[in-house]
């Protein structure tokens, strides 16, 4: 098996390194089984009923820690040691000064629910068994790199990672983007209607948009090589003109499927109403619209982000793609997985119980009158919307 595939890391001599001992390998089944269940329940959670608060967030920006630190040490880094000691100090304090500020502290629940940190904090800090295996370290050398970085044919994993992180990123991008879209027609400055009880737009601001994390990838894999093949084989102006036209029209058959596959009932947009549109799904001034973004990614973002990240140490780079892979994955299973279950029916059917607790049932009552008003305020505002349509017919 060829080096760089081998199953685990070796030292700079090419050895192996110091086998993980019980305990991290404990603390590693902890951190990737807590993972797991944090996104399964998320999975199981009905997005409308979860808020960005201070302990929400904390939960999710451990998840983002534990899988820096799964990997850190895998790779038997001598860093992982002082990062396991920070994030646990951070939890430790912001914990604390949250529920302070939140005015809900309670000594005793506040010392059980740090009691893991505070002993991966000594573990970490005095263990000889740490000391032994997280021997490697953390190199901020260049690895370096051909005199063409872009080219289609270098499929190689800095490629492949960064295209990943690309995905990502632009798909968190790609929503607020949307909302500036939206913005811009509430104001009257583009034609179009908007939904003011798109709760995936203006409540959910970490929904991923995939289609727009999508067409950035199109535009690494497609669009970015052609346009640098256009530049050497047309003439300038002309070249320019024909990526502008394939980025326009490739970005808006990627909305044209997407709505195909997700919006067939027009619940997310409907351009029935817009001139030059087709099926409803797309329309000219948007595929206009997609045309400048996509040809601005493509004749300067990309290639930009492209060099910026080459100057960055390729240890540095797997940190950011475990970080935003992980901050990923927790949006992905919260808002793109439906629950399996009636959430609302769910509740119902607890209320039901003769010995609920008073507490649970009042949370109960308060969650299920959240979503009775969410679903009259889109009631009136679906209703509204139809009355303008018809009144413009």
């Amino acid at each position: 098996m060829p080096k760089h595939l081998s199953a685990a890391p070796t030292t700079e001599g090419g050895t192996r390194p110091e086998p993980l001992g019980l305990g991290l390998r404990i603390i590693s089944g902890i951190f990737l089984v807590n993972m797991c269940l944090t996104l399964a329940i998320l999975v199981l959670s009905s997005r409308h009923l979860v808020d960005y608060n201070s302990v929400n967030l904390i939960d999710w920006l451990n998840l983002v820690f534990e899988a820096i630190a799964l990997w850190m040490l895998w790779r038997r880094l001598r860093v992982s040691r002082t990062f396991v000691m920070c994030y646990t100090a951070f939890n430790i304090v912001v914990g604390t000064l949250a529920e302070v500020a939140a005015g809900t502290f309670d000594p005793f629940v506040q010392a059980f629910s740090v009691a893991f940190d505070v002993f991966l904090f000594l573990y970490f800090a005095f263990s000889p068994t740490v000391r032994r295996a997280c021997t490697q370290p953390f190199s901020t050398e260049l690895v370096p790199d051909g005199p063409d970085h872009f080219r289609p044919s270098r499929l190689i994993w800095p490629f492949i990672r960064n295209t990943i992180i690309y995905f990502c990123v632009f798909s968190y991008i790609g929503h607020w983007m949307e909302m500036l879209f939206v913005t811009a027609i509430r104001l009257g400055l583009v034609a179009g209607e908007y939904d003011p009880s798109n709760t995936i737009l203006w409540r959910d601001w970490f929904y991923p948009y995939l289609m727009e994390g999508t067409a950035v990838v199109l535009i690494a894999l497609v669009l970015y090589p052609l346009y640098r093949w256009l530049l050497e084989h047309v003439p300038s102006l002309g070249a320019y003109v024909i990526s502008f036209v394939i980025n326009g029209v490739l970005c808006t058959g990627i909305e044209l499927i997407g709505g195909l596959a997700i919006n067939s009932h027009y619940e997310f947009w409907n351009y029935s109403a817009m001139p030059c549109n087709f099926m409803g799904q797309i329309c000219l001034q948007n595929g206009i619209g997609f045309a400048f973004v996509s040809s601005l990614i493509t004749w300067v973002v990309y290639p930009l982000l492209e060099r910026l990240i080459a100057k960055v140490p390729s240890n540095v780079m797997s940190v950011v793609f475990v970080a935003v892979a992980m901050a990923f994955m927790v949006t992905l299973t919260l808002y793109h997985i439906e629950p399996p279950y009636d959430y609302r029916a769910r509740i119902e059917h607890e209320l039901t119980r003769e010995d609920l607790d008073p507490a649970r049932r009042k949370e109960l009552e308060e969650d299920l009158a959240y979503l009775q008003e969410l679903d009259a305020f889109r009631a009136e505002t679906a209703e509204r919307l139809n009355r303008e349509r018809s009144g413009q017919r």
